[in-house]
């Protein structure tokens, strides 16, 4: 072949070589893509305080989750059943004994057998925080301590609220949730673990995250996927050996002359 045109055969080839490498590896570089993965939607809805009470501002039938698992008997909390049965039966009684006894009076925050999960609870349209309390006027009659019983203190809701919730700030939060709380929305294609209690912004707004629906990606996303899975490393193979047989008739031809012109 003529030194003029072998230049560019040997460009043009090393061009195809490029593209045949990245089409063998495409089933390697494609898994770190999002392409062909299942979405997850995630989306806010904001947490307010009204009065003596902490709410959902918005209807909230897309999200059945309560506002925080650290305040019992929340919206939507409505499995609950036992420790809103419990603590509206403190409400009501003041107190309520248990079988643990103090050997100080008055508040106490003794262990007690039945420690609560929760922080807070909500109770007729108010924040409470369950307390301890050694009864004074019941004693054991062999060891002289106080009765512990349950009790209930009312609580400003603000303080509850900024008690429970999570800061944006903090690196314990999904750069998804985050995005979320801030901006309304955000999407992922891997499921990322929310906070079960409000992200508090710096702005002083709080926000529940929560996945609002998940779904396979698209038949376009899902064909793109197939192609570079399965048929770019075909076609990767196809122009890798086609080069490869130009590439040696090409040399071939090259030594034969330069031998002939030696000859001579």
């Amino acid at each position: 072949m003529p030194p003029d045109r072998l230049l560019p055969s040997l460009r043009r080839d090393l061009v195809f070589a490029v593209v045949a490498l990245g089409l063998l590896t495409a089933p390697l570089w494609v898994a770190h893509l999002s392409v062909g993965e299942r979405t997850y939607q995630y989306e806010r809805v904001e947490v307010v305080t009204n009065g003596t009470d902490i709410e959902y501002e918005t209807d909230t039938e897309r999200f059945p989750g309560p506002i925080s698992d650290e305040i019992a008997c929340a919206p939507a909390a409505s499995l609950e059943v036992r420790p809103c049965a419990l603590e509206q039966k403190v409400l009501d009684n003041e107190t309520v004994p248990t079988k643990v006894y103090s050997s100080h009076p008055g508040p106490t925050r003794a262990p007690a057998p039945t420690e609560e999960r929760y922080r807070y609870v909500r109770i007729d349209g108010a924040i409470y925080e369950p307390t301890y309390v050694a009864n004074e006027s019941a004693q054991d009659e062999f060891t002289r301590y106080y009765r512990i019983e349950l009790a209930l203190n009312q609580t400003a809701p603000e303080q509850a609220l900024e008690s429970v919730s999570r800061r944006a700030t903090s690196d314990t939060l999904s750069p998804t949730v985050v995005e979320a709380a801030r901006n309304g929305d955000a999407r992922a294609y891997r499921r990322v673990d929310l906070p079960e209690t409000p992200v508090r912004l710096e702005d002083g707004a709080y926000y529940r995250v929560y996945l609002a629906e998940y779904g396979d990606s698209s038949t376009v996303s899902s064909g793109i996927y197939f192609v570079l899975r399965y048929i770019a490393p075909l076609a990767g193979l196809i122009i890798t050996l086609d080069v490869s047989q130009r590439v040696e008739v090409t040399h071939t031809g090259a030594t034969d002359a330069a031998t002939e012109f030696d000859t001579e």
